[in-house]
């Protein structure tokens, strides 16, 4: 099912185009020229007409369910809301800061709760109710479609007004979360992980690749490393403040290392491992970016990004050998059980066990259609 509804951005009035989209939708998008994806809303969308919405909603429907949300049936739009309308309390970001959550966390909370505002729009922040709550879950199940993790994220955003601004007291305000997806990691093989830094190029590209597999890490903490992190004499790397404002120690490969070495000498970054063009931190895109890229070049058909290179090193290591517990330390989780999830990934024993159609089919012998 595909939903259309109205969007405000950049200053012009669009429609967005969400839903999960089969490869004809794809397809039927194709054909309209001027429409465009939006990270920021994470959607595809076009400037709003009545006759281009006409002409959307008949392509569309030829292969799809699709939906008008805030559209009249005479594809004219319900009034709606400006972003600029809604203003998210001044307490609800000094809060945040005061509490010291990540920059992350405090971009998504405010986006999060924004949405929630506009949706309930003209209802101020403070005559929120539990109805008010349960309509906007059940509009981002049904009619938006998102992701688990993105109706999690709107419940804390939620959730963090009414405890830590309003000081509301601590309790369930509105129905249950969804249950988490269990989703296995994207792992790369010992000879992907080669094949990708061979067809790496660039040696900025191939030093943050090899630090990233090498030593297990985020993307944030990827880019918030200084040189004063890497102690050589000790073989380990600082990872200051991580997740939970954590600090801990990780491996410091030594061909990793020599690299680093290699790539300063040729790039000359002063105060960050890696830096921006303009001085300060690499960008993430930017690095998720050239993964995907050399990744393509290498024939890889997996989604890689560096979160895919942080999985390999872990499961690289417990196929090698090395205790759940110290790979639980070397990635910072707080709980054993994110860790343990690389159990169910790797091959580790794998070697003697034998597939019970290789018992009745030797290889090499595969029987004629008439003795099937």
């Amino acid at each position: 099912m595909i939903t259309l509804e109205p969007l405000h951005h950049r200053e012009n009035f669009c429609v967005a185009i969400r839903g999960k989209m089969s490869a004809a939708t794809y397809q039927t998008l194709a054909n309209f020229s001027d429409r465009k994806y939006s990270r920021t809303h994470r959607c595809f969308y076009i400037v709003y007409t009545k006759h281009r919405l006409q002409q959307l909603f008949a392509q569309l429907s030829v292969s799809c369910e699709v939906v008008l949300h805030r559209f009249t049936n005479d594809f004219e739009p319900v009034a709606t809301v400006p972003t600029n309308v809604v203003t998210i309390p001044k307490a609800y970001a000094e809060k945040l800061i005061r509490m010291r959550y990540s920059r992350a966390t405090y971009d998504n909370y405010l986006i999060q709760f924004r949405n929630f505002l506009l949706h309930i729009h003209p209802v101020a922040a403070e005559d929120i109710t539990e109805s008010h709550i349960n309509d906007y879950l059940l509009y981002l199940t049904n009619n938006r479609q998102v992701s688990i993790s993105t109706q999690n994220q709107a419940i804390n955003s939620i959730k963090f007004y009414l405890e830590h601004v309003m000081g509301g007291e601590r309790r369930v305000y509105y129905t249950e979360r969804p249950r988490k997806e269990w989703k296995l990691p994207t792992v790369l093989s010992e000879q992907e992980i080669k094949d990708l830094f061979y067809h790496t190029k660039n040696v900025k590209h191939r030093a943050i690749m090899f630090l990233l597999y090498s030593a297990g890490l985020r993307m944030s903490e990827l880019l918030k490393l200084r040189w004063a992190d890497i102690d050589n004499t000790r073989g380990v790397i600082y990872i200051r403040s991580a997740k939970g404002k954590k600090d801990r120690i990780t491996l410091l490969s030594t061909s990793a290392h020599e690299y680093l070495l290699y790539y300063r000498d040729i790039y000359g970054p002063k105060e960050w491992v890696f830096e921006s063009p303009c001085g300060g931190p690499y960008s993430p895109r930017s690095v998720n970016n050239t993964i995907k890229r050399n990744s393509f070049r290498a024939g890889i058909t997996k989604r890689v990004s560096a979160h895919t290179l942080r999985h390999s090193f872990a499961t690289h290591l417990l196929e090698g050998g090395t205790d759940l517990r110290y790979i639980q330390a070397l990635l910072g989780h707080e709980s054993s059980r994110t860790t343990e999830r690389y159990a169910h990934v790797t091959k580790r024993g794998f070697e003697k066990l034998r597939s019970p159609l290789d018992n009745l089919l030797p290889v090499g012998t595969f029987p004629s259609n008439n003795d099937i």
